[in-house]
Order: C-alpha cells, then structure tokens, then sequence
C-alpha cells in the first residue's frame, strides 16, 4: 500500500513526510529527488497475539510513503516524470498550505489554501483528461467509436473538462475494471492535508471546498508534530496532550488512510512470526490468502479462522480446536477486520 505527499513548492511537504515518517527532515529535504519511507501501521492486536507465542516475532503492516517533486508542463498538467510516479500510488495525499511566514514566500505571492487545493486538483484532472482524450483518438482510428470503452471514457472526458473528478463512486466494479489499465489518478482515494503554522490563515473555504468534492480532510501543524515525533517515545504523550492530542499525528494519518482506502487488518500467528496484514473491506479469504503469498492462493483448500478475542480466551489454537470455536471457511468468506487466519493449501 503507498501513497504520496504532493504539494506546491513551500508548502511543508517535506516537514510533514519528516512529521510521518519519524526520519527527521533532513532525511527527506525536499528539491527534486523523491524521498521514500516504510512506515509502521500500529495495531495492539499484534502484541496481545503475541503473547500467545513468545518466541515470535511480531511484525506490523506498513504503508510505503513517499514525497514527490511536483513538477507542472507548459500546459498546467502534470510533468510526465511526475506522473509516472503518481499513476503506480494507491492514494494521492496533496498538502496545501495554510500558514505565513515571511522568511517562507509562497510561490504565487498569496496563501491561499482553497486556491492550493484547486490548481493541484486541476493539474490532475487534466492529466486525466489527455489520458482519456489520446485512447478516444485511437479506438476512432480503429473504428470501435460504438464500443464500451468508447461511451466510457467519452462520458469521464466529459466530466474531467468540467474540472470534475472521477471519482471511486461514479464507477461500477465493471467500470473500473475497464479503465483499470488508465490508472487515472482522480479515480484513486485523495486525502487533503491542510498544514497550518504560528500564524494560520482562514480554512474555512478549503473545508467547504473537500466536502463538496467528497475528499477526506487532515489537518496539523507539521512543525510543531514533527518535533514531537522525532523524541524519544516516552516523552511523545505529554507534549501531545499540550497540543490536545491524544496519538501523534502519523497514527492519526494512518488511520484516516486506512479509513479512505477502505482497509482492514487480519492477523497470522505461529511461533515464528505473529504479523498484521491490510486488506480491503469485502475481501474473500482466497484474496487474503493471496495477500499473504501467491502459492497459498493458488493451492487454497480452505482457511481456519478466529476471532482474536475468542482466540485469546481459549489461550491458543489447539485449546480452540477442542471447544470448537476455531471454524473452517471456504475462499468465499468476507474476512473481517481482526480475524486470525491459518490457510491450509496443497500445491
């Protein structure tokens, strides 16, 4: 799972991948070279699992993060190296600046978050609209104008030339798996982080502006939470709970990615690992299985399964097995977030 941090030039991009990733802002310091970070999703689940299986190792899921050097064409669009980038991202994050400083100039002279917003939004959607616009010219060519695809994508050129995007919600599953190849980048889950300072201005207007776009809105102060994230643990609570914060602002953000990805966690356990793994909501345990390996996949016969609670309670898997609270399930199940899976397969 990854997304990317976009933003405009002084934006305090960089400060909030440094905020996120724990590096420290050295470490990412912005220019023209994208600078990456695995980042850890907390899950307590992991360590009460755990303690079931001493001697395991206990591994957290992670979301890859990356901050991007924006680059625009001549045209407003995205720059092609720029675009190569974003198209591979499961989720795009683009920052908007709501603070002033003097010894920070803004880029065009004004702080204007709601404004930010709409030229990184318009610079997408017109990426999207020469994508759509370049596969029309083909399947004209080769006379497919009546087909599916044709009417698709004629109908999404349309709403990306009003400045509209396209939306995870405007799509049918078999909608989606037409233009999957396109990876249109208005079609993928948009956070919006709002990054305030010292001195904030009014972001009353990029509020309204996300909601009517449907896009999930995040907002910090990057500074003060990079500082915060870059103590030793122990001393992370009480500098957040001056701030009113009750976690630091990289689980906040997971949680909201989790929350626009449409995410769960599922659990595995043994005695050498106890792991947390991400799926979307609705998955099947054949899909999990694959999230765990391809050949568990391929082979799959069926998945025992249990709840952590239940699992915990009984105090292992063979104790389970004996008061029958461990089940078996075939690749249909729809996993639910906190479940123990245990995949039998045969290659």
């Amino acid at each position: 799972m990854e997304t990317g941090l976009i933003g405009l030039p002084f934006s305090g991009k960089s400060t909030i991948f440094a905020a996120l990733s724990g590096q420290g802002e050295a470490a990412a310091g912005g220019g023209r070279r994208a600078h990456v970070a695995d980042v850890a999703v907390p899950d307590a689940r992991v360590d009460r699992l755990g303690g079931l299986f001493p001697t395991a190792k206990r591994t957290l899921t992670t979301v890859i993060l990356r901050d991007l050097p924006v680059e625009f064409s001549d045209k407003e669009g995205l720059a092609p190296a720029t675009l190569a980038e974003l198209r591979g991202l499961d989720a795009l994050t683009l920052v908007v600046r709501a603070f002033l400083d003097t010894a920070v100039p803004h880029p065009l002279e004004k702080v204007d978050p709601a404004g930010d917003l709409r030229r990184l939004l318009d610079s997408l959607t017109f990426s999207d609209y020469a994508v759509a616009e370049t596969r029309l010219e083909r399947l004209v060519k080769e006379g497919r104008k009546g087909s599916r695809e044709y009417q698709l994508l004629e109908q999404l050129a349309g709403r990306l030339s009003a400045g509209q995007l396209i939306g995870r919600s405007t799509l049918s599953t078999e909608e989606q798996r037409t233009v999957s190849g396109f990876a249109f980048l208005t079609a993928k889950p948009i956070i919006v982080i709002v990054n305030e300072g010292e001195t904030t201005v009014e972001v009353a207007e990029v509020e309204k502006q996300a909601a009517a776009l449907g896009l999930d809105l995040f907002i910090i102060h990057a500074r003060q939470e990079m500082e915060i994230a870059l103590l030793p643990v122990e001393d992370q609570s009480a500098f957040l709970a001056d701030l009113g914060l009750v976690e630091p602002t990289r689980n906040r953000f997971l949680h909201q990615l989790y929350h626009s990805l449409n995410l769960i966690s599922f659990l595995t356990a043994g005695d050498k690992e106890v792991r947390a793994w991400s799926v979307q909501r609705g998955s099947t345990a054949l899909k999990a299985a694959g999230r765990i390996h391809s050949d568990l996949e391929r082979g799959f016969i069926r998945a025992e399964v249990i709840t952590l609670e239940r699992l915990i309670a009984a105090g292992g898997f063979a104790q389970a097995k004996k008061s029958g609270t461990l089940r078996l399930e075939g690749k249909e199940y729809t996993v639910e977030d906190g479940d123990v899976l245990t995949i039998r397969f045969n290659l």
